[in-house]
């Protein structure tokens, strides 16, 4: 028997998904313009997703 994987809500899913296009939009720019300073806006949102899993893992209990 498996449990059902935890999904986030609310304000970490709101981390979640800015992380996401944030990021993606920051490795996408950072690839096509050659700018490797642009890796940092990328490095902010893998952070945001990281807070988002985090804070979501906290309302689970720590449960995976």
């Amino acid at each position: 028997m498996t449990s059902q994987t935890p999904t986030p809500k609310g304000f970490a899913l709101v981390l979640v998904l800015a992380g996401v296009a944030i990021a993606l939009t920051g490795s996408i720019a950072a690839l096509v313009t050659g700018d490797r300073q642009l890796m940092g806006i990328a490095a902010v949102g893998f952070a945001m997703q990281f807070a988002g899993w985090v804070r979501n893992g906290r309302r689970n209990g720590g449960a995976r």
